[in-house]
């Protein structure tokens, strides 16, 4: 499954336009190093989410689904947070 439609069907983004621009504006990571929003997921991969105000979010890939669409429900065990930081304040 390509990058882009993992964040839009685990709900970590709400739209795959927005994973789109995220991943163009160099706002996600993947093991470490830039991606594409066609580069393939795979169970165990490190997703690194910068957001607007600066915080950031870790995650690790516990499985990749097979279908577009997943319950709410299921949504969360697709990954899990393995940090997160919120930017410096001022």
């Amino acid at each position: 499954m390509r990058i882009d439609l993992f964040l839009k069907v685990s709900g970590l983004l709400k739209t795959r336009t927005i994973a789109g621009k995220a991943i163009s504006a160099g706002a996600v990571h993947m093991d470490g190093g830039a991606v594409k929003a066609s580069t393939p997921v795979s169970e165990g991969s490190v997703i690194t989410l910068v957001q607007p105000h600066g915080a950031t979010v870790k995650i690790r890939v516990i499985s990749v689904p097979e279908t577009k669409s997943v319950s709410r429900k299921e949504r969360t065990s697709l990954y899990e947070v393995i940090e997160r930081s919120e930017p410096p304040c001022f």
